[in-house]
């Protein structure tokens, strides 16, 4: 892990810095070292750690760093998720404008309709845009729809690349970027979270998957569970006979 003491504009690394720390919860201070892991100008996780003696605070610092190296592919797909939540739920209240401006047959606020179109794509635009703001609900329905797609996206591929967290646990003191001075969210929970959420949606698509690879993709039923260990039961109930 690249470790530096100030910020760079990009790249992954951890900025360092030994002292005295202050937790926030309880405005407790202590001697010891804090890990910031940036990506670029962004922050993506934060950590404290009570050390004495600045040499052993930079060497426990220099650990803890190099510990979340494995995961940092991962938490960076997991930032872009969470960012994509925050336009997404921007992207749902618009929806609901949109669609009560639908049902009562009038215009969209000379705000939010703007701002609903500068949330869609180009695409989205031609397809769906009719160019007046009574009629922006079908909009806002395909906006809302990519910005699902690509949190699911994000959590499968975060799922993908997280290594084996048996094998290398996340450090219980790292913590998303708190807000205001105030605590982040732990870090190992957000994550632990975040990469069910992204199995489940793995999940949900093995009944679809194993009907197109037999069907379209011409495998055999064989070769399906000798692939997925998913039992022959299991395969025979999805396909016809």
């Amino acid at each position: 892990m690249n470790i530096t003491t100030g910020t760079r504009e990009k790249g992954v690394y951890v900025i360092r810095t030994v002292g005295t720390q202050t937790w926030a919860e309880d405005s407790a201070q202590a001697h010891g070292v804090r890990l910031e892991l940036m990506d670029g100008l962004q922050s993506i996780a934060v950590c404290k750690l009570e050390v004495p003696g600045a040499v052993a605070a930079e060497e426990r610092g220099t650990e803890v760093a190099e510990a979340i190296e494995p995961w940092t592919r991962t938490l960076r797909y997991l930032a872009v998720v969470r960012r994509l939540r925050g336009h997404l739920d921007s992207a749902r209240r618009l929806l609901d404008e949109a669609e009560d401006a639908e049902e009562y047959g009038r215009p969209m606020d000379d705000v939010d309709a703007p701002a609903l179109r500068a949330m869609a794509t180009v695409q989205e635009r031609k397809q769906a845009d009719p160019g007046d703001d009574y009629d922006l609900a079908p909009l806002a329905r395909l906006i809302v729809a990519r910005m699902e797609r690509q949190i699911n996206e994000g959590l499968r591929k975060a799922l993908a690349f997280a290594p084996d967290p048996t094998e290398g646990p996340i450090h219980p003191a790292w913590e998303l970027p708190g807000l205001g001075g105030m605590p982040g969210k732990s870090l190992a929970q957000e994550v632990a979270r975040d990469l069910l959420a992204g199995w489940a949606s793995v999940r949900d698509l093995r009944d679809p998957l194993i009907t197109w690879a037999v069907q379209d993709a011409g495998l055999t039923r064989t070769e399906v569970q000798q692939r997925t260990s998913v039992s022959r039961s299991t395969i025979n109930r999805l396909l016809p006979a």
